[in-house]
């Protein structure tokens, strides 16, 4: 009997989010085989040497990795600095391998829509952008119960992304490279959003309105960020996106999503508990919350990388597409442009934002 085939892959960037995919694929990624990994950091390849298997090839530049080590790999799973999110997306295109790609696609939306245009030239290859929460069990529910008419017609989305307070000060010194707030954090809400008001995810954009201010950290101002951010996104077809995002929560990781339906709501992370802990001590009855993003969606990057690993092995249709993404982009930059001129951005009648 022969042994099934596994996907073979590279991880460029082993970072923060590239060492916990590196580890999903290499030892909760079934199907999947990690192969070698790509870093220019020695701190990054030390800590591989702890933590993945022995035999994984390790290389510090993309152009080596490629050059001497393609033939062992058929995918990469990119989760570099954003800037460089879009280069080796199309560096690994051009090398014949098939690509899941960490959120967003690039900072920049003309970036952006260069490498979805890439994709169009290797129809072949699956390419795919990682967003987490469209893997998630609680938030596919949700679309469920959207898709199956439970809530009536949807209408209302209200959607947040509060980061846990880091008095490191980590995100001010990356906000020079992160595209802003609404782009670097709000992308996951208004793929939500986009996703659940439209059975096909996509529906014509009519205008943006975004604010923002800084309460915990002044020193952003100088990257034309904040670190507290509110969007508004109207439809064409009349429905609305809520946006929330910040960086200063005291307690944990809160992100939560409301669903107003003609016939009901529904809340996804209403309470962003750890586990089921009642703590009840001199302070009260309380739990834990979820420290960071990571925690709460654990579960859904392990379902990424199985569920891609599927689409390439068994040539299935992409559940996320790089159009999406690009739309998703589109939105996100125009709420960029609209909290630093302080005036609404209109989109054309062909979908693009009108930023003047």
């Amino acid at each position: 009997m022969s042994l099934q085939r596994k996907l073979r892959y590279a991880v460029l960037g082993i970072g923060r989010m590239g060492s916990r995919h590196a580890q999903n694929i290499a030892y909760r990624t079934p199907r999947a085989e990690l192969v070698s990994i790509c870093d220019p950091r020695p701190t990054s390849l030390t800590w591989a040497e702890k933590h993945l298997p022995s035999n994984i090839r390790v290389f510090q530049d993309s152009k080596t990795l490629f050059n001497e080590g393609g033939n062992e790999i058929d995918a990469v799973l990119i989760a570099s600095e954003t800037g460089s999110h879009a280069s080796l997306a199309i560096e690994a295109m051009r090398a014949g391998k098939h690509v899941l790609l960490e959120k967003p696609i690039s900072i920049d939306l003309e970036t952006s829509r260069t490498v979805v245009e890439e994709t169009k030239k290797f129809p072949d290859l699956k390419v795919m952008v990682g967003f987490s929460r469209r893997f998630d069990e609680s938030y596919r529910a949700v679309k469920e119960m959207i898709d199956q008419g439970k809530l009536g017609e949807p209408h209302l989305i209200k959607s947040a992304t509060n980061d846990q307070h880091d008095p490191s000060g980590f995100f001010v010194s990356y906000a020079s490279a992160s595209g802003g707030i609404f782009i670097d954090c709000g992308i996951h809400d208004i793929d939500l959003g986009r996703w659940y008001l439209s059975p096909q995810g996509i529906k014509q954009v009519k205008r943006v309105f975004a604010l923002g201010h800084n309460i915990q950290h002044p020193e952003l101002a100088k990257y034309d960020d904040v670190d507290n951010g509110v969007g508004v996104v109207e439809f064409e077809n009349g429905k609305i996106l809520v946006v929330h995002v910040n960086r200063t929560m005291k307690h944990g990781h809160d992100c939560f999503t409301e669903v107003f339906g003609k016939e009901g709501k529904v809340v996804v992370n209403g309470n962003p508990q750890l586990n089921r802990v009642e703590i009840r001590d001199t302070h009260g009855v309380r739990t834990e919350s979820t420290p960071t993003y990571y925690e709460r969606f654990r579960e859904a990057f392990v379902n990424e990388v199985n569920e891609f690993t599927d689409v390439v092995l068994d040539n299935k249709p992409l559940p996320v597409s790089c159009e999406d993404a690009l739309e998703a982009t589109k939105i996100a930059t125009a709420l960029t442009h609209s909290f630093k001129f302080g005036q609404p951005v209109y989109f054309s009648s062909d979908g693009e934002p009108i930023l003047v």
